[in-house]
């Protein structure tokens, strides 16, 4: 396992315990750890969005594709984030980040590509990400608005909506 996925597969581990720790059952959302696992999963995404992928998308031999479908799972997630925490929202997450933590942290997955493509500056790549600030967060919105935009991008992304209730 190289520097990318040790530092990165870890950060999922820290992170799905926050959101274990957020979720108390029936009708109860732990706000201080979900928003302890909301800055950490921007700042997260933003250390792919802002450090890996551009690093990477340079290399001969990228995997392009897998680049595409990361983002748009980043963009759902991001928008997961905006309004008040539900058990809905817990659930559209948790069905999100599933297959998409998979898609980075298996064998031959995005992590592995930026270990491999990019293993001569794989050290300072992963020292930037160390070293990337926490974000500013905004309040939730209770707006309606916030929700339609999370389905829209959770649709872009592949994923429904209607399928959170059975996820």
């Amino acid at each position: 396992m190289g520097p990318i996925t040790s530092f990165l597969a870890a950060d999922h581990g820290r992170l799905d315990a926050l959101m274990a720790e957020s979720d108390r059952g029936v009708g109860e959302i732990g706000l201080e750890p979900f928003g302890a696992f909301r800055e950490g999963l921007l700042r997260h995404i933003g250390m792919e969005e802002k450090i890996l992928l551009p690093a990477l998308l340079k290399c001969p031999g990228a995997p392009v594709k897998l680049a595409e479908k990361l983002r748009l799972d980043h963009g759902a997630l991001t928008n997961l984030l905006v309004p008040q925490p539900t058990r809905e929202i817990l659930a559209a997450i948790r069905m999100i980040l599933g297959p998409h933590n998979r898609l980075e942290e298996e064998p031959g997955g995005f992590y592995d590509a930026c270990d491999s493509l990019l293993a001569a500056e794989a050290d300072a790549l992963t020292e930037r990400m160390k070293a990337a600030p926490e974000l500013p967060l905004r309040p939730y919105s209770r707006r309606p608005e916030a929700l339609e935009a999370a389905k829209r991008a959770m649709a872009r992304a592949g994923f429904r909506w209607e399928d959170v209730a059975s996820a």
